[in-house]
């Protein structure tokens, strides 16, 4: 005769196998969603809806491990914007800290009794139950997941744990993919020596750029620069003195373009900026500040003073496609050189 007891334990072996079932459904959909990108942001970003969607929770935040071994809190959901550009975590600190040290994931069953929580954000957690789960890759931790409040309230539990540190493992591979793939790509596009973009990169953005000015009836300003007498740094002083000085033209171009600009060394002692939805006035002026900013910098050898000259052409004045705009603003560069150096040339 089958007892009540009998088919309860029945159910049970059943319910157990269909549910290591759904975690495994659950799995294997995230690691196909997390290895379809190869961008590190997407990769985060898939990650965070993943978990909060399997966990069902209200808060779900990674971080990670910077050059300096601190944690950095780069994605949250359900977490305020000052607290993701805010918060650090030095390695062994707090629970974020301790897991990623150690490597091992922690099951939190009072959060806020526990001795590692940092009680400055306690109001933020409805639930006593959180997930912490380490980012491991090649044996070093590069990052940690936490898991907080769940919608309905219920606590966490082993499973749970087991669940997040199986999506973190494979999280872990996709980011580091990614990344790899993301310097991949830098290194091609970028020069070795000063970190610019390369002439490749340079010309492709520019058609681009092109276009868009194009399509929509808008300015596009491009300068083009040469150091002065670089020949000559190299035969008195040595190719690592050009080197320097090289780096150091760079860093002034970094400092004065702005975040959609895009700064190039178009080969050798040559250079060039692309200033999109800006007209001839405000290429003049950006050029001028570069000219006496090299100048006032004494990037030469020795503290020497250095200049630069250079050239520039303003889309649609100054021709429609790119080789036009390129040439224009080349003759004012040797205008520019022809002229005296150390000046800029806008006008032909």
């Amino acid at each position: 005769m089958i007892t009540v007891e009998d088919l309860a334990e029945l159910g049970e072996s059943v319910a157990a196998p269909a549910a290591s079932r759904d975690e495994l459904a659950i799995l294997y959909a995230t690691i196909r969603d997390l290895t379809s990108t190869l961008s590190s942001e997407e990769v985060v970003s898939r990650l965070l809806d993943r978990v909060q969607e399997h966990l069902d929770s209200e808060i779900v935040s990674i971080l990670l491990r910077d050059a300096d071994d601190n944690l950095r809190l780069v994605h949250a959901r359900g977490l305020p914007p000052e607290v993701v550009e805010s918060t650090r975590v030095p390695l062994g600190e707090g629970i974020s800290g301790h897991v990623a040290a150690t490597g091992l994931g922690l099951l939190i069953e009072d959060i806020e009794s526990h001795p590692l929580f940092r009680r400055r954000n306690h109001e933020r957690y409805s639930t006593r139950s959180a997930l912490s789960a380490p980012l491991v890759h090649d044996g070093r931790t590069i990052g940690v997941i936490n898991v907080n409040n769940r919608r309905d309230r219920r606590a966490y539990d082993q499973s749970d744990l087991e669940l997040v540190e199986a999506i973190a493992g494979h999280a872990a591979i996709a980011l580091s993919n990614a990344r790899r793939y993301e310097d991949t790509l830098l290194r091609a596009q970028n020069d070795p020596l000063t970190g610019l973009a390369n002439n490749g990169q340079f010309r492709q953005q520019l058609a681009i750029e092109l276009a868009r000015a194009r399509r929509h009836g808008r300015e596009l300003g491009l300068v083009v620069l040469d150091v002065d007498r670089f020949g000559k740094i190299n035969e008195r002083h040595g190719h690592a003195a050009g080197d320097q000085s090289l780096m150091g033209v760079a860093r002034v171009l970094r400092m004065n373009t702005r975040a959609h600009d895009l700064a190039a060394r178009s080969g050798g002692e040559e250079f060039a900026v692309l200033l999109p939805e800006t007209g001839a006035q405000g290429v003049a002026v950006y050029s001028e500040k570069v000219r006496a900013s090299v100048s006032e910098a004494r990037l030469g050898p020795g503290a020497s003073r250095l200049t630069v000259s250079l050239g520039t052409a303003v889309f649609p004045r100054d021709g429609d496609d790119v080789d036009a705009l390129l040439e224009a603003a080349d003759r004012r560069l040797h205008a520019a050189k022809s002229g005296g150096r150390d000046r800029v040339c806008s006008e032909e």
